[in-house]
C-alpha cells in the first residue's frame, strides 16, 4: 500500500471507542471561526453595501467610549486585521449602518453579533441557549438580503455552517471558553509579555509578580485631583455645565437644617461659601471580571487642554432602588461632566471655618441627563433610544449625585436614519447629534446588562 503525505496509513485512536463519535469531540472556536472568520464576511459584504468610504467616515465620527478602540482612520486600509481588531470592530459595526442599510439587513446583522456575544457566555443554560437558536433562526431567515444586495451569491461557508452545531455543542462539552485560544493568548499577553517590558529583564519574576498586582489595584479614583483649585466660573465654562452652579446650590441647600432649607427658587439665589473645588478628571470602574477580558474602564470628565481635546464620558446612573444588576429598570443614561469633591473649609461671613460636619466626604459627580428608557428596544437593532434631557428653558437637565451611583459607562451612537452630518466628529457628535441609540454591543458586560 502507497503511502500519503503524512508518511502512512494508521487507524484512527478512537476506532475502538463504539460509543464516541470523534464529530462531537471537536469544539468550537470564538476567535477564529466567529471573529476571524463569520464576522470577517459580514463586514465584506456591509462595505459593499454601505461602501468603504461611507462605512470608515462614520466609524472615524463615533465618540470614544470606555472598551471601545476608536479606528481614527477606519478599517478599510487594515492590514492582517487581528483578533482584538475584530472584537472592536463588532461592537461597533451596527452602530455604522443604522440608516445606510434597510431593516431587513440591520436585523440579519444584529442577529450575527448578537449569537457572537451568546456565544460566549460563561454560563449557560435552557433560556441562553434558546436565545442563541434564535438568533440563528432570524439569520436565516433574513440573511438573505444580502444575496439580492449582491454582496453574496450563496451562504455554503464552513464557518456559517460551523454555527449550527454551537448550540449542540455547549450541552455536549460546555460552554466556549473551554476551549476558545483567545483565553490563553490575552492571559499570555497580560501575566507574560507586559510583565516583561516593564521588568529590568535581570531578576524578573518578582517585578513581574509586583507588575501584575500593582495593575489590579489601578481603580477608582486618584488621590490627588487632576487641578486642586478650580474655580467655580471656570467649571461652568470649560466642562460645558452651564447647570452647574445651579444644581450646587440646590444640593447644599439639603444638607441646611431643615428650618433653614429654603424653597427651590430662593435657593438658586443663595451664596455658595466657597469659590474652588477639588476636580478629577476621570475615575476608574470595575464592574465586573471576566477571564479573557477584565472589564477595566477608566471613565473620563476631561476638558480641553493644550494637547487633549475635552471628553465627557456617557454612562449609566443608579436612580432608584429598584435597578437591578441586569436590564435597565431604574437607571437613566446620563453625560459626565465633572467630578469633584466639596472643600473641608468654607467662608462664613468673610471668616474661614470648618466645612459643615454632615456634608458628604465621597466624591460627586455633576451630570446631565437623557430621557428615560422606553419599555422595550428598537425592534432591528436591539436597542435603546434616547435623547439630551432639557428644562422648560432650553437648558440641559442636570443634578449633582454621588459618584458612586455611576453603575457602567455606556456607548451612545447616533440613531437618525438619514445621512450624518458631514461636519459630525468624534469630539462634537455628542454636542451636535440630537437622539441616540446606547450601543449594547459595547462590551461583554454591557450586552448582559443593557437590555
Amino acid at each position: 500500500m502507497k503511502k500519503d503525505v503524512s508518511g502512512g496509513n494508521y487507524h484512527p485512536f478512537w476506532e475502538g471507542f463504539p460509543l464516541t463519535d470523534i464529530h462531537l469531540c471537536i469544539a468550537p472556536d470564538v476567535l477564529h471561526q466567529l471573529y476571524q472568520g463569520v464576522l470577517k464576511y459580514l463586514v465584506v459584504w456591509v462595505q459593499h453595501i454601505v461602501g468603504q468610504d461611507e462605512l470608515d467616515d462614520r466609524i472615524r465620527k463615533l465618540p470614544p467610549s470606555p472598551g471601545v478602540r476608536h479606528f481614527a482612520k477606519g478599517i478599510s486600509n487594515l492590514a492582517q486585521v487581528s483578533g482584538s481588531e475584530r472584537k472592536h470592530i463588532a461592537r461597533i459595526l451596527l452602530s455604522c449602518i443604522i440608516g445606510k442599510v434597510d431593516t431587513r439587513g440591520i436585523t440579519a446583522c444584529r442577529s450575527v453579533l448578537h449569537f457572537i456575544q451568546l456565544a460566549q457566555y460563561p454560563s449557560h443554560d435552557e433560556d441562553t441557549l434558546n436565545y442563541m437558536q434564535q438568533e440563528l433562526n432570524t439569520w436565516h431567515k433574513y440573511r438573505d438580503y444580502f444575496i439580492t444586495e449582491g454582496s453574496r451569491q450563496h451562504f455554503n461557508i464552513p464557518k456559517f455552517h460551523s454555527l449550527l452545531h454551537y448550540i449542540d455543542s455547549i450541552r455536549w462539552i460546555g460552554t466556549t471558553d473551554n476551549s476558545n485560544t483567545e483565553a490563553f493568548e490575552r492571559l499570555h499577553i497580560d501575566f507574560a509579555k507586559e510583565g516583561w517590558r516593564a521588568s529590568n529583564k535581570r531578576d524578573h519574576f518578582p517585578q513581574m509578580v509586583t507588575f501584575i498586582s500593582r495593575q489590579e489595584k489601578v481603580t477608582s479614583v486618584a488621590k490627588n485631583p487632576s487641578e486642586p483649585r478650580k474655580k467655580i466660573a471656570a467649571i461652568t465654562l470649560l466642562h460645558g455645565a452651564p447647570g452647574f452652579e445651579g444644581a450646587l446650590k440646590l444640593f447644599l441647600n439639603d444638607y441646611l437644617p431643615k428650618s433653614e432649607q429654603r424653597k427651590k427658587q430662593s435657593a438658586l439665589e443663595g451664596i455658595i461659601p466657597f469659590l474652588t473645588l477639588e476636580v478629577w478628571h476621570n475615575f476608574g470602574l470595575v464592574p465586573s471580571k471576566v477571564l479573557d477580558e477584565p472589564e477595566k474602564a477608566r471613565i473620563k470628565a476631561r476638558p480641553r487642554s493644550s494637547k487633549l481635546s475635552a471628553r465627557f464620558d456617557t454612562v449609566l446612573v443608579l436612580e432608584k432602588d429598584e435597578a437591578e444588576s441586569t436590564a435597565v429598570r431604574g437607571e437613566v443614561a446620563a453625560r459626565l461632566r465633572v467630578i469633584f469633591q466639596l472643600p473641608s473649609e468654607v467662608y462664613n461671613n468673610g471668616r474661614p471655618s470648618k466645612a459643615p460636619p454632615n456634608w458628604p466626604k465621597e466624591h460627586l459627580a455633576y451630570i446631565t441627563w437623557y430621557t428615560r428608557f422606553k419599555s422595550s428596544p428598537d425592534s432591528s437593532t436591539g436597542m435603546y433610544k434616547v435623547e439630551p434631557a432639557f428644562d422648560s428653558n432650553g437648558m440641559p437637565q442636570g443634578a449633582i449625585i454621588p459618584l458612586s451611583n455611576i453603575r457602567q459607562s455606556c456607548m451612545l451612537v447616533p440613531s437618525t436614519k438619514t445621512s450624518w452630518d458631514k461636519n459630525w466628529n468624534s469630539d462634537n457628535i455628542l454636542d451636535e447629534c440630537s437622539s441616540f441609540f446606547v450601543n449594547n454591543l459595547q462590551t461583554k458586560y454591557t450586552y448582559q446588562t443593557i437590555y
